[in-house]
C-alpha cells in the first residue's frame, strides 16, 4: 500500500509504519433519502422478497422489519464478501431493536438472509407489505426515513475501539495526547462494510467466546440522513466469520448495538 494513502497528524507521522500495516479497504456507504426499488441497497423500505417464500419472523410469530438490504452487485468488489446476490438484515421492531442482549447471536428477533439469484422483475415480487401493520412506535425502528445506499471503496488502520488495537501496536508506545489524536483524526465512524468498527461502549468480543466474529458484515452509524440512530447517538453491528462468509453461511452472526 502506498504511504499516501491516509493521512496522519504530525504527531502520529513517526508511527506510519506501524500504522499502515492494520490499514484494510472498506466499503462506505453514503445514504441517500428515497425510495427505491425493491433489489436496491437501501436503509428500511421494502425488501426484496419473490412471490412463494415465506416472510421472516420470530419463533413467535412476529414479523421482523427489514433494516437494510445491500445489493453486492451495486457495490465495489472486497474480498472475501460476495459480487453478486442481496443480504437483508431483518430486526424485531421493539424498544431493543430486535437484540436479545442475553445471546447475541441467537438469530429470533434478528435475521440475515442472502439471496445469491436477483430477479429484477417486479411481477415476480411481493409488491403489498400492508400486513406488516403499522409500527406500534415510530422509534422502534432506528431511523426515520427510507434511503438508498451509495457506495465508495476506501481505507482505513485499526480503529481504537476495535479489541485488537493493543494487540496490534504492541510494539509502540502512544502518549495520552497521541492517542487523542488516533481517536479523533483514525475515526472508524459511518455507515460501512468490511474493515474495522466503531462503538459507544465497548468491543463485546473483548469475550474470548465471541471472536470468532472477527468480520464486519454491516455498521450503521448515527446519519442526519434518513434519521438513523441507535438509541442515544448509539451504532449498530453486524459480524460474521470470514470463513463462513467465504461460503455465504449467514446462519451464525452476532448482532450489537450500543448508545451512551
Amino acid at each position: 500500500m502506498k504511504k499516501s494513502i491516509i493521512e496522519l497528524p504530525k504527531s502520529l507521522e513517526k508511527f506510519r509504519g506501524e500504522i499502515e500495516k492494520t490499514i484494510k479497504p472498506y466499503i462506505k456507504i453514503k445514504l441517500q433519502e428515497q425510495k427505491t426499488m425493491p433489489w436496491e441497497s437501501k436503509l428500511g423500505g421494502n425488501p426484496y422478497l419473490e412471490i412463494g417464500i415465506e416472510y421472516p419472523k420470530t419463533s413467535k410469530g412476529e414479523y421482523l422489519r427489514l433494516l437494510a438490504q445491500v445489493n453486492f452487485e451495486e457495490t465495489p468488489h472486497l474480498d472475501p464478501f460476495p459480487s453478486k446476490g442481496i443480504l437483508q438484515f431483518f430486526i424485531l421492531a421493539n424498544d431493543v431493536y430486535g437484540l436479545d442482549f442475553d445471546d447475541p447471536c441467537i438469530q429470533d428477533t434478528f435475521r440475515v438472509i442472502y439471496i445469491p439469484d436477483v430477479v429484477k422483475n417486479q411481477e415476480n415480487l411481493i409488491k403489498d407489505f400492508s400486513f406488516l401493520g403499522e409500527l406500534e412506535d415510530d422509534w422502534y425502528m432506528p431511523f426515520s426515513e427510507e434511503g438508498k445506499m451509495n457506495f465508495s471503496l476506501e481505507y482505513m488502520p485499526v480503529s481504537w475501539s476495535d479489541y485488537r488495537f493493543d494487540n496490534m501496536y504492541n510494539n509502540i508506545s502512544l502518549t495520552e495526547e497521541e492517542i487523542d489524536d488516533y481517536i479523533e483524526k483514525l475515526d472508524a465512524d459511518g455507515c460501512k462494510i468490511g474493515a474495522y468498527p466503531t462503538f459507544t461502549q465497548g468491543d463485546p468480543r473483548e469475550d474470548e467466546n465471541i471472536r470468532t466474529f472477527d468480520t464486519l458484515l454491516l455498521q450503521l452509524d448515527c446519519e442526519k440522513e434518513c434519521g438513523l440512530m441507535f438509541g442515544d447517538s448509539g451504532v449498530g453491528n453486524f459480524f460474521i466469520n470470514e470463513e463462513d462468509l467465504k461460503k455465504l453461511d449467514f446462519t451464525k452472526i452476532l448482532y450489537n448495538w450500543d448508545c451512551c
